[in-house]
């Protein structure tokens, strides 16, 4: 396949590049198939041209149409989709689909001169993937 052509500058065109990427990414999946990663898909499309706000209400409203997930399964996807969206995007997704599951957001102090903020998915206050945690969490964002 063939990506998009590169139109800096245009939304557009950068969308129909995270499209593409995240239909290879969607190809090359093991354990997660098209249907999450269209839910995450549009997601990431809502926080990017909305706000957090419209990001949740894709998460739920994707979350209604796909089965929840255990906590094996919240990981594996969580893994899955690592190659492309955001932080957030990816914790929303996987956050509305599993009982308990929020969104922690916080940032690194050791690399506070660059101030990164980070996202990632928490069940009951632990996070899923250990190495995705930051030392400060501002604050915790539940979906459902």
């Amino acid at each position: 396949m063939i990506p998009p052509a590169r139109s800096e500058g245009f939304l557009a065109g950068r969308i129909a590049r995270s499209a593409f990427r995240a239909l290879c990414g969607s190809l090359a999946a093991t354990t997660s198939g098209p249907a999450e990663h269209a839910h995450h898909g549009a997601v990431w499309l809502a926080v990017k041209l909305g706000t957090l706000e419209h990001g949740k209400i894709a998460a739920r409203f994707g979350a209604r149409l796909l089965p929840p997930l255990s906590l094996h399964s919240a990981r594996l996807l969580s893994v899955d989709l690592r190659p492309v969206g955001t932080c957030l995007s990816r914790s929303l997704t996987v956050a509305s689909r599993v009982r308990g599951g929020a969104v922690a957001l916080g940032f690194d102090p050791d690399r506070a001169p660059n101030f990164r903020p980070h996202a990632w998915l928490v069940v009951d206050g632990i996070p899923v993937i250990e190495s995705d945690a930051c030392p400060t969490t501002f604050t915790t964002v539940r979906v459902a």
